[in-house]
């Protein structure tokens, strides 16, 4: 399938589809100090450079899927985070203007978990609401990527737009492993030090290191507010855009607890505490060593992997649109878990099953779903059992209603589901599941 590129950056997002075996065949970046990194990374994607707001939709080939993350800035909780009232955060009518226009059959659209905030979420819904007047069945939800073998932490909210004239339901990739990937397994090879940013590149065992420099900026009031380190065995925290807020260098102890908004560096090891190098953060947002960041100030290296998609996370997403466009089925099953065998003769002597709602991550956003589902499948242990569904309608629920018939939930917002009757022979649904997904303690629908 061909895909064009929407504030494409360094090419993240790209890449990700790339590996997945689509064609990028067009991409747009206004920055530029970004162009010279996307043309020799991404040689056979023809770069348009134009203002997105002076595009007409004519100058755009047609294709089969948009992707691509409008500016983050002004939903960020981080900023001033002004919304439609910058500039910025208008330019999401482009990319809404721009998939009217195409009328691919997919879209999806990567943003801070600032949208989904109090302060913007009416906004956000909005923009749903016109993508879905467009011609969209829409979802979203939030992912973080180090459930898909990213070795951050780094929430962000997908949205995904399937066509509506296309028969298929689009479901959220699955995390396949519960092992996370740690800080030592993304960057414990490099063990030649960074040196302070100049032009030079860096020698390891008599190869090339590219852009392993670092920005030795000074470390201000708000940097020195929380802890910025994380230990070998952990994943970091989320890689900045801006040089000044990247993470610290594992090799460095956790800064030192003073006061609510204090921190500090443990004496006697002021010397270990710098920032992750340019291609140590680049390694975290799972970009090759081969794919290459030129900048004359580091600040712009930072900033093009800081606001990449991490073309890990870019690659599941593009596998889930194949899997939906290619290969739909109408047999859908909710994998779930059960806590304890007391929870599991709830289920059978009410007949309902519960999973949790909500902006939470690991949510199931089932309002969203079109199709009904048709399986319960719930493991515990090595012990696994099979509910077939009714069509009842699925509603939300809260914890009050489930303590009274006996379950003990932690949250507040849960979907309810309604049994039919158990099945005996759980072979089928089990072929389906086992071997391609590693059953874990959160839902999720096939």
């Amino acid at each position: 399938m061909e895909v064009i590129s929407l504030f494409a950056g360094c090419g993240g997002f790209d890449l990700g589809f790339r590996k997945a075996g689509f064609n990028v065949i067009w991409a747009n970046e206004y920055d530029t100090s970004i162009h010279e990194t996307y043309r020799c990374n991404h040689p056979k994607t023809f770069l348009n450079t134009s203002d997105i707001r002076t595009l007409d939709v004519s100058e755009i080939p047609d294709c089969d899927g948009i992707i691509g993350g409008p500016p983050c800035q002004s939903w960020s909780l981080g900023g001033k985070s002004l919304g439609l009232n910058d500039a910025r955060g208008r330019l999401m009518f482009d990319y809404i203007r721009i998939v009217k226009g195409k009328r691919p059959k997919f879209f999806i659209m990567e943003n801070v978990p600032g949208m989904l905030s109090s302060q913007h979420i009416q906004t956000f819904h909005f923009f749903l609401k016109m993508f879905r007047e467009i011609g969209y069945i829409v979802k979203y939800e939030l992912i973080n990527s180090s459930d898909f073998q990213i070795p951050q932490d780094r929430v962000r909210v997908i949205v995904v737009g399937i066509r509506n004239d296309i028969d298929a339901e689009y479901f959220f990739p699955v995390s396949k492993q519960n092992k996370k990937i740690t800080l030592q397994q993304a960057i414990g090879d490099l063990k030649l030090s960074p040196k302070p940013y100049n032009t030079e590149m860096v020698k390891q065992n008599n190869e090339i290191i590219q852009n392993h420099d670092y920005y030795t900026g000074a470390f201000d009031r708000k940097f020195m507010a929380r802890n910025r380190v994380r230990s070998w065995d952990e994943q970091s925290y989320t890689i900045q855009a801006q040089a000044k807020n990247e993470p610290l260098h594992p090799q460095a102890p956790k800064m030192v607890y003073v006061s609510y908004n204090e921190r500090k560096f443990v004496q006697g090891f002021e010397s270990k505490y710098r920032r992750l190098s340019v291609r140590e953060c680049a390694r975290i947002q799972t970009f090759p060593d081969s794919f290459y960041f030129y900048y004359k100030d580091i600040r712009d290296g930072y900033k093009m992997v800081g606001n990449a998609v991490p073309p890990r996370l870019a690659f599941v997403l593009a596998m889930s649109i194949k899997e939906c466009i290619n290969k739909y089925s109408n047999h859908h099953i909710l994998v779930g878990y059960v806590k304890n065998l007391k929870d599991l003769s709830l289920i059978r002597q009410f007949n309902v099953y519960y999973v949790r709602g909500g902006k939470r991550i690991g949510a199931i956003q089932y309002s969203q779903i079109e199709k009904n589902i048709e399986w319960l499948y719930l493991h515990h242990g090595e012990k696994k059992w099979a509910f077939e569904l009714t069509n009842e309608k699925v509603l939300p629920c809260d914890k009050d209603y489930l303590k009274k018939i006996g379950f003990n939930p932690r949250g507040n917002e849960y979907w309810l589901f309604h049994i039919k009757k158990e099945i005996s022979d759980i072979t089928e649904i089990a072929k389906q599941i086992e071997g391609k997904y590693e059953l874990t303690k959160e839902p999720f629908v096939l």
